[in-house]
């Protein structure tokens, strides 16, 4: 089963035993329908339930099911809060997880220039995509209409129209 990671814990918080975790889904309002996690950590995984949650300061706060003091949430702290991936909501149109574009190939005018690696976030308006050519060579394309034509993730695609310049130096 796949996993995606929707939060990090960054600290545990007050003395019931609650956490603060950085928000890593665009779209936080799931936190109202979770209630089963995985936490993934370098050294171990392991299960919880929400018992509850809030927003606060850019953060969602979460308090897991017997887990009541600030003691209990300690070895919590780094750990990557996950869902099942066949969770994750449905994103609305010309929105795409990055786990979706990474591996797909990058085509203009019909030839392969590479394979998208990652996905680098400039902020919250926008992103570039990481692409790795054949020989070996990066470059970025900011995901932005004028460039980005088309995306098929069905068939990891994704057709785009680049400026002069843009390529020629790789």
């Amino acid at each position: 089963m796949s996993f995606v990671t929707i939060a990090r814990i960054v600290k545990p918080r007050g003395l019931r035993g609650e956490v603060a975790a950085e928000l890593l889904t665009h779209f936080p309002d799931r936190f109202s329908t979770v209630r089963q996690v995985r936490i993934l950590q370098t050294s171990h995984t392991c299960s919880e339930e929400v018992e509850r949650h809030w927003f606060h300061g850019g953060r969602v706060i979460l308090k897991f099911r017997g887990r009541d003091c600030p003691e209990d949430v300690k070895e919590l702290v780094g750990g990557d809060v996950q869902i099942p991936e066949n969770e994750r909501y449905s994103p609305p149109q010309d929105f795409y997880y990055h786990s979706d574009l990474v591996d797909c190939q990058i085509i203009e005018n019909g030839a392969l220039l590479g394979t998208v690696t990652d996905v680098f976030e400039t902020g919250p308006a926008g992103a570039n995509l990481v692409v790795k050519t054949g020989e070996g060579q990066e470059f970025m394309i900011p995901m932005v209409r004028q460039l980005v034509l088309a995306v098929n993730i069905e068939k990891k695609r994704i057709e785009v129209k680049l400026p002069v310049g843009l390529t020629t130096d790789l």
